[in-house]
C-alpha cells in the first residue's frame, strides 16, 4: 500500500487525531497524514457505516490506511473508507492512557498545519501511540507521554532553552535557586532571578539534569513525583503559551493521577 494519488482519490496512512458530529450520521474527522500535514475530512454516514469504518477505525488515537478523495479546489476533504494497519497497536481502554494520548493529539493537532508534510511529526506520534499501547504502570505511561511533548516540541521548534540561564547563559550547576518559565522558554540561574517572570517557578537540579538531550532513542530517566508533576506542568504551559489557548486533556488527566 502507498500513497499514491489517481483522479483525487488517495490511499493514505493517517491518524484519527480528533472527530465532531456533523448532522444525523456524519463525521468531521482531523487526520495527521505523513505527505499532506493535517487532513480535514467529511465521512459521510460515518457514525452508522459499520462495512466502511467497523472496528473504531475512526476513533481519535487510531492509526490505518484512509482512501480519500481531495479536491484542489476544498478545504475540506472526504474519508471514503478506512482499513487496519496490523502493524499499528491500538490503545487500551485505561483512562489515563486515553488522557495522555488526547494530550499528545492536541499537541500536534495545535502545531501541524494543512497541507504541509509532516514525515517526522507523524512517525513520531504513531510510535509514541504505540509505546503507551504497551505500557501498563501510570508512572511510566506519564514518562512516556512526557518523553514525546519534550520531543515532539523540540521538532515543531518551540523546545525550551535548558542548556543555560535566558540571561547570563551560565550552564546549570548543582547549586539550589534555579527556576524555569514556561512563557519565557528556559531557565533563569540563581544570580539572575531579578529578571524573572512572577510565573516562573523553582525547578529541582535533579529535574534539570535528566531533561538534558539523550541519544536517539533513548528514554527519560525515572522521575520522582515531584519532578514527574512539575515538568508535565511546564511542558503543559510551554504548549499553550505558544499555541494561545489551553489544553484540556492533561488537565483530566491530572485529576485521574490522584485518584
Amino acid at each position: 500500500m502507498g500513497g499514491g494519488s489517481r483522479g483525487g482519490q488517495r490511499r493514505l496512512a493517517a491518524v484519527v487525531l480528533a472527530r465532531a458530529n456533523y448532522g444525523e450520521a456524519d463525521l468531521i474527522i482531523t487526520f495527521l497524514t505523513r505527505e499532506l500535514g493535517l487532513v480535514s475530512a467529511m465521512a459521510r454516514y460515518g457514525r452508522r457505516s459499520l462495512r466502511r469504518f467497523g472496528g473504531g477505525l475512526l476513533s481519535p488515537g487510531v492509526s490505518a490506511w484512509y482512501d480519500f478523495t481531495i479536491k484542489p479546489t476544498s478545504t475540506l476533504a472526504f474519508v471514503e473508507n478506512g482499513e487496519e494497519n496490523p502493524k499499528a497497536r491500538r490503545l487500551t481502554p485505561d483512562p489515563v492512557s486515553q488522557c495522555l494520548a488526547a494530550f499528545a493529539l492536541e499537541l500536534v493537532r495545535g502545531f501541524e498545519a494543512p497541507g504541509n508534510p509532516a514525515e517526522a511529526s507523524f512517525n513520531l506520534l504513531v510510535r509514541h501511540l504505540g509505546r503507551l499501547a504497551l505500557v501498563t504502570d501510570e508512572r511510566m505511561a506519564r514518562l512516556v507521554s512526557l518523553d514525546f511533548a519534550l520531543k515532539y516540541l523540540e521538532l515543531a521548534g518551540f523546545g525550551p532553552r535548558l542548556s543555560g540561564c535566558l540571561v547570563c547563559g551560565a550552564a546549570p550547576t548543582v547549586a539550589a535557586g534555579w527556576h524555569w518559565d514556561p512563557a519565557a522558554g528556559g531557565l533563569y540561574c540563581p544570580d539572575c532571578l531579578a529578571s524573572r517572570t512572577p510565573r516562573s517557578r523553582p525547578v529541582s537540579k535533579n529535574l534539570l539534569f535528566r531533561l538534558t538531550p539523550r541519544p536517539a532513542g533513548q528514554p527519560l530517566p525515572p522521575l520522582s513525583p515531584g519532578d514527574l508533576a512539575e515538568a508535565e506542568l511546564f511542558f503543559e504551559k510551554l504548549a499553550e503559551h505558544h499555541l494561545g489557548h489551553p489544553l484540556k486533556a492533561l488537565k483530566t488527566a491530572r485529576r485521574l493521577f490522584y485518584l
